[in-house]
């Protein structure tokens, strides 16, 4: 008897171990991608870090069919002309995501809740005019004619 635990005690051990590691490798998985899609859930353009997280989801949450559901109705929405739908939709999927996760207390009013500072609206806004004022430049022009600039000093 005694042979038999010091064989099977170990054995038992290390498959509870690889066992253990799994599921927190998997909630960890879960974890960081509702943190990120938490960071970045109005982002305008959608943070990269974001869209792969997203193209994840039916792996990362394959044991919950409902999270999949509204992925998938989620995509399906963002090839479509917007609606309020896919705003409800993306609310939808973080509170399931936040009930697989234990957060029971989070509400949908947090989650629409999202800080963004005056100077990045402002930077984007410029960054979007000289762009096109840019491009409108570009596809107006027929040639650029290139000289060298002569140097003052000699």
């Amino acid at each position: 008897m005694n042979i038999l635990a010091v064989i099977i005690g170990p054995i038992a051990a290390v498959i509870i171990t690889l066992w253990y590691q799994s599921r927190k490798e998997k909630r960890d998985a879960k974890h960081r991608a509702f943190l990120l899609l938490m960071a970045h859930r109005k982002s305008i353009p959608p943070n990269y870090a974001m869209v792969e997280v997203l193209n994840t989801l039916d792996i990362v949450f394959s044991n919950n069919l409902r999270i999949v559901e509204l992925w998938h109705k989620y995509y399906a929405l963002l090839a479509q002309p917007y609606t309020q739908e896919r705003d409800h939709t993306w609310l939808e999927l973080l509170t399931e995501i936040a009930k697989d996760l234990s957060y029971p207390t989070l509400k949908q009013t947090d989650m629409d809740k999202f800080y963004v500072p005056q100077a990045f609206g402002d930077q984007y806004e410029l960054q979007n005019k000289i762009q096109k004022e840019f491009l409108r430049v570009l596809e107006n022009t027929a040639s650029l004619v290139v000289k060298k600039k002569e140097n003052d000093k000699t």
